[in-house]
């Protein structure tokens, strides 16, 4: 074997040499920076080079020396690419967003600007095309509508946290029955707040109906079972005690009760706090949701949002303040319109 060093300006100059003077079978060695100048400076442009040719044959060529490592490198970045894919499979729970593709993006920041939790956007997306009807069209099947008919045979019980609009609603939705014929009875129990009395006593003059005023659910039955039989009974209640009501309610109803129990969100709350208001309740005892102040909302993501949370079907949603018209049993393609954001 004839080993041998060359010097060039370059790796190239030096390696045309090697090609000339030991011929293409020869095999590159090593090669390195060299001191050519005086006093020992490193000219950059000068390269050493060692290079070795096997008499015999039996040493490969610089060209498939070339492309041995040509090989290698591929190698390599194969197997970066398949640890890049791992490292998104691993990080896919941690950023989601990496589930959705490039023809989605935009649908996804759609929801989410529109409050939609980003969890449930990203499933949402995964059942839908890539058309915004297609996503309308999942959000529907998703959202349960039950309107009015359990108030229409028993009535409802509106609970919920101070300022939700529990004592507005009734109003409205008193209003609605009365239209379909049916014969009201009130109950009210938040006797403590003199306006809320007195806006109950101008509302069963305007029904001509019976109002009930009780400071305790105890008192409940022999009005419920009395009332009854006469039609739909609506019953107000204190937004601070709702939890403590619900409780009383199990207690002195072992075997049912027989109104329906209607809890009371904030469409313009977010999605945290009203749930929050949910779940410091007896949510397990909760018939239905309704939604409130739903003119005052900025974004409607939280409707979705709630819906899937609570598992409960939705009866109405109130639009605005006015009594009796501000109150509407939504379809599923306008509440589908809201969160996407318009109707």
């Amino acid at each position: 074997m004839k080993i041998k060093k060359f010097v060039g300006r370059s790796f190239k100059e030096a390696l045309e040499t090697v090609k000339k003077e030991l011929g293409p079978d020869a095999i590159i060695l090593s090669s390195k920076s060299v001191k050519t100048g005086p006093f020992g400076i490193i000219n950059k442009d000068a390269v050493e080079v060692t290079a070795a040719i096997d008499e015999s044959g039996n040493i490969p060529s610089i060209e498939k020396t070339v492309s041995s490592e040509v090989e290698d490198i591929l190698r390599e970045i194969r197997g970066l690419r398949d640890e890049m894919g791992f490292l998104k499979e691993t990080l896919r729970p941690i950023v989601p967003t990496l589930r959705i593709g490039k023809d989605k993006k935009g649908l996804f920041n759609l929801l989410v600007r529109q409050g939609v939790d980003t969890q449930f956007a990203i499933i949402l997306l995964e059942r839908a095309q890539e058309s915004l009807d297609s996503l309308k069209g999942v959000i529907k099947s998703d959202l349960r509508i039950q309107g009015m008919l359990p108030a229409e045979e028993s009535g409802l019980i509106f609970l919920g946290p101070p300022g939700v609009g529990k004592t507005t609603t009734m109003s409205k939705v008193a209003h609605l029955l009365s239209s379909n014929k049916k014969h009201v009875n009130l109950i009210s129990l938040d006797d403590n707040r003199i306006g809320s009395i007195a806006y109950m006593k101008d509302l069963s003059k305007q029904l001509k109906c019976s109002l009930k005023v009780i400071s305790k659910v105890s008192d409940l039955p022999k009005i419920v079972y009395k009332e009854m039989g006469r039609g739909p009974i609506l019953i107000d209640t204190p937004g601070y005690e709702y939890k403590e009501i619900l409780e009383d309610i199990r207690d002195i109803f072992p075997s049912g009760f027989p109104v329906k129990k209607c809890f009371l969100m904030d469409a313009s709350m977010d999605t945290h706090a009203a749930l929050k208001a949910w779940q410091s309740c007896n949510a397990d005892m909760i018939d239905s949701i309704g939604f409130t102040k739903l003119d005052m909302a900025s974004q409607y993501g939280s409707l979705y949002n709630l819906s899937l949370l609570t598992s409960r079907p939705l009866s109405f949603v109130a639009t605005g303040p006015d009594v009796p018209d501000d109150i509407r049993i939504p379809t599923p393609e306008f509440l589908a319109g809201l969160i996407v954001g318009g109707a």
